[in-house]
């Protein structure tokens, strides 16, 4: 047997082993190909659930890319083909003695006869109840929303608004099939798919990447009738993964499909409050169900307000909320965690001394966040026993209640960062396994994990490939925990591919084992098998980018040695093979910590300048150069500045402030120029690129990003704009900002609003600005300036003063960043 066409190089006797023979399953009497020729038939029931006919094209679609011969799918067997391969429970499994009883969760048996093999598992079709969303635009709509509220009799969300989110469409073509199921459901049941994908990994097939790309097909002409009877079960019945497989990539879908993910209908995750109070009836007409602060009730705090956990009303609302979940929608756990960044008390009479000033900070709010979950499960228990209500043990109630002994069987506990798989400082290790200790002590059910794994739609570019630690952490958790849901990016995971893969294809591997599971053998198959020729060099680089990526955004050297450690891997495969371009998928994930090197060079020059910390807005901001909507009032203070004296650094005559803020895949400037009253602005530029605009009044705005040092785009009063780009200290006027650009002339004051569109990645380095969103491990620099041409002299003023008469000193840029 061989992988891909089998790389030239010497391969140890171990390298043999895992890549192909411990493949092979034992022999039986007949063989399902025959030296390239099809010797079996794949048998579907007619009636099959959808999954099941799919399961039937993954199969045939692998065994004709290992072999070069297609089976035919029957419905029934014809007499035609020696062997029979049986998949899904049918009548014909049935008289076998072979049935999907007991195997439960995703579990699945593969077993084999004379002339026979079957591959089976649970496997039903969802059917979604009515009201819900088929597409985006139905999410919300008056149809949607009206027959909600004939449902329910309440003013409260629709948990169905999203489910266009959960199907598949055209599963059919993507398996190049005319005849079949045309979609499937994330909340189908797919045992059998399960058993399909377990055999092909028996032949040595692995996913450990979407896309053909990410595929390891053994090649072989002959594939024998196994001697088998196998029943493999998950250690976990949730593998949750936010993969939203109508919404996100196919292949992405298809992937996770083929790694096990499971996630069942009606369990509730995060946030399930905000569901009870996001109507706009229900904040107009129950205000007193929202948190007070300093007097006013928290109705507008993202969709949900704020919740006030003591009052009697939002209690019936959310056992009434609940109860409709579980009657309708056949819920079984039903989320009553509040609103995401609930980190103060409710202020109100009913609330006052609720929370926990003496306990640490992340437990201060447990017993009166978890008081309010025990009431709902108390209401819940007397009319539906064996449904559940959820809380999320997160933020200011990531501790256990402290005044709570004991929580009722029908409480279902969820740990925020019950694992943190990259987390390898072993005193954090620590404190999250006493965490996990200090919640069983709580309850004698089950516990649930949401943990968000590294967010690299969020900016995440650190090499943290901690396969160990994640091992560890998941065998940690078998037996005490239900499962969990991860959250990988999956909206973005293709853009960095080589990391999520890495994370995300260990962690449901390790999903199938004991408590005793090993990580090394899984490691050393996929160095052989994904990256040939560079296996050794990968090896180095992936265990030392495990032991040290914590320190590589503040040690250069450490940075440094990643980056010569992935050079030399690369060196070994060749140029344009399947490794070479595995492992470019993995130079461009790597690129940022080359960036942060180059940077890290540079830091030792710009030592004492300011730091500022962008605003993320929410909403788009309608450009008029006046500064008086919605989006800068709610701008908050940190998120604005003031400029100084170039020179001296002290308060300068005329002040100018600034605010920035990060939204759209853009930099937003909001900048405000103070002039005497009556004064006039003098304009120097007539048009766009007019360098007279340097004769006048203009704002400066000096952007250095990660990948481009750096860009400067003067603006002056008339809203005219010269942009340049200044990398390796050349000044190219060729290059556009496609910035927008309004400014407004007023008594006092002029003032500026821009937007400069940002794009990560470009072979044109003559439009916008190239770079990721700044993070403070992987920052911009920047300088806001300003030029005030009068009689007697002209005022020179920077949000970073020089210390001369120039603007253009780049070690004196302030650090930029959003979170």
């Amino acid at each position: 047997m061989k992988y891909n066409r089998a790389p030239s190089h010497g391969l140890s006797v171990l390298t043999l082993l895992v890549s192909g023979l411990a493949c092979l399953p034992a022999f039986g009497r007949g063989f399902i190909v025959k030296d390239g020729k099809a010797n079996a038939e794949i048998v579907v029931a007619k009636k099959a659930p959808r999954t099941v006919h799919v399961a039937s094209w993954e199969l045939r679609n692998y065994l004709r890319k290992i072999t070069g011969a297609t089976l035919p799918i029957v419905n029934k067997p014809t007499g035609k083909a020696p062997v029979k391969v049986f998949i899904g429970e049918s009548d014909f499994t049935r008289e076998l003695d072979v049935s999907a009883k007991g195997l439960e969760g995703g579990a699945y048996r593969i077993v084999s006869g004379d002339d026979w093999l079957a591959l089976i598992g649970t496997d039903t079709d969802f059917q979604p109840i009515e009201p819900y969303a088929r597409t985006r635009n139905q999410r919300g709509s008056k149809a949607i929303m009206g027959a909600w509220d004939k449902v329910s009799g309440g003013k409260w969300g629709n948990p169905a608004g999203n489910a266009f989110k959960m199907r598949l469409r055209d599963i059919d073509k993507l398996y190049g099939e005319k005849d079949g199921p045309e979609y499937l459901w994330t909340f189908d049941e797919r045992g059998s798919y399960n058993a399909v994908c377990g055999f092909l990994r028996r032949l040595g097939v692995r996913w450990y990447m979407p896309g053909e790309l990410g595929e390891v097909v053994p090649q072989r002409a002959s594939i024998p009738l196994p001697n088998v009877d196998q029943r493999v079960a998950p250690a976990f019945p949730v593998r949750d993964c936010n993969i939203r497989i109508g919404i996100h990539d196919p292949r992405l879908a298809i992937w996770g499909m083929r790694l096990g993910m499971r996630q069942p209908h009606g369990i509730g995750w995060a946030h399930g409050l905000n569901a009870v109070t996001c109507r706009e009836e229900m904040k107009r007409d129950r205000p007193e169900y929202y948190a007070l602060y300093a007097g006013k009730r928290a109705t507008g705090y993202r969709s949900g307000g704020k919740q006030c956990l003591s009052a009697p009303g939002l209690l019936k609302e959310t056992v009434a909320y609940a109860r409709t979940l579980i009657d309708h929608y056949h819920y079984k756990v039903i989320s009553v965690q509040p609103s995401d960044g609930y980190t103060a008390l409710c202020q109100c009479e009913l609330c006052v001394g609720k929370d926990s000033p003496d306990r640490p900070y992340r437990g201060r709010m447990s017993d009166y966040v978890w008081g309010f979950t025990v009431r709902v499960a108390n209401e819940l228990a007397k009319t539906h026993p064996h449904a559940r209500a959820e809380n999320m043990a997160y933020n200011l109630a990531w501790l256990p209640p402290a005044k709570i002994d004991r929580l009722p069987d029908n409480v279902v506990v969820c740990l925020c960062g019950g694992r943190r798989p990259t987390e390898v400082d072993p005193e954090r290790r620590e404190e999250i396994r006493g965490l996990r200790q200090a919640w069983k002590e709580k309850t004698d059910q089950k516990l649930l994990n949401f943990e968000n794994y590294p967010l690299t739609a969020r900016g995440y570019w650190l090499p943290a490939f901690t396969a160990h630690t994640n091992a560890e952490s998941i065998n940690a958790v078998k037996g005490a925990f239900l499962g969990e849901n991860i959250q990988p990016s999956s909206h973005r995971f293709m853009d960095a591919a080589a990391f999520n893969s890495y994370q995300f294809y260990f962690t449901f591997r390790m999903y199938w084992g004991d408590k005793n599971q090993k990580i090394d053998p899984m490691l050393e198959e996929f160095y052989t098998l994904f990256y040939g020729p560079a296996r050794s060099q990968m090896k180095v680089f992936f265990d030392y980018c495990e032991a040290n990526w914590t320190a590589m955004p503040k040690d250069k050297s450490k940075a440094d040695r990643a980056l010569a450690l992935f050079a030399e891997a690369r060196k070994q495969a060749k140029t344009g093979s399947v490794y070479d371009r595995r492992l470019a998928v993995m130079g461009e994930y790597m690129d940022s910590l080359a960036d942060r090197s180059k940077q890290m060079a540079k830091e030792q020059n710009r030592e004492g300048v300011p730091q500022f910390r962008m605003w993320r807005g929410a909403e788009r901001v309608k450009l008029d150069g006046r500064l008086d909507d919605a989006f800068w009032k709610k701008c908050p203070k940190w998120a604005g500045g003031r400029l100084r004296d170039l020179e001296t650094g002290r308060k300068p005559a005329i002040g100018t402030t600034f605010q920035v803020a990060w939204g759209r895949n853009s930099i937003y400037f909001a900048i405000r120029c103070q002039e005497q009253q009556g004064e006039m602005v003098k304009g120097g530029a007539k048009g766009t690129d007019d360098p007279a605009i340097w004769l006048g009044d203009c704002v400066e705005i000096l952007l250095e990003t990660e990948k481009n040092s750096y860009y400067q785009i003067a603006i002056g009063p008339t809203g005219a704009v010269v942009d340049l780009n200044r990398a390796n200290g050349r000044k190219t006027f060729r290059w556009n900002s496609q910035a927008e650009v309004k400014t407004h002339i007023g008594a006092d004051s002029w003032t500026i609003e821009a937007c400069i569109p940002v794009i990560e990645k470009s072979n044109d380095p003559f439009h916008q600005v190239i770079g990721r969103r700044p993070l403070k491990s992987l920052p911009w620099y920047f300088n806001v300036c300003r030029q005030r041409p009068r009689a007697k002299e002209t005022e020179l003023s920077a949000f970073s003063p020089t210390g001369g008469k120039g603007f253009h000193e780049p070690n004196r840029f302030a650090k930029l960043y959003y979170k």
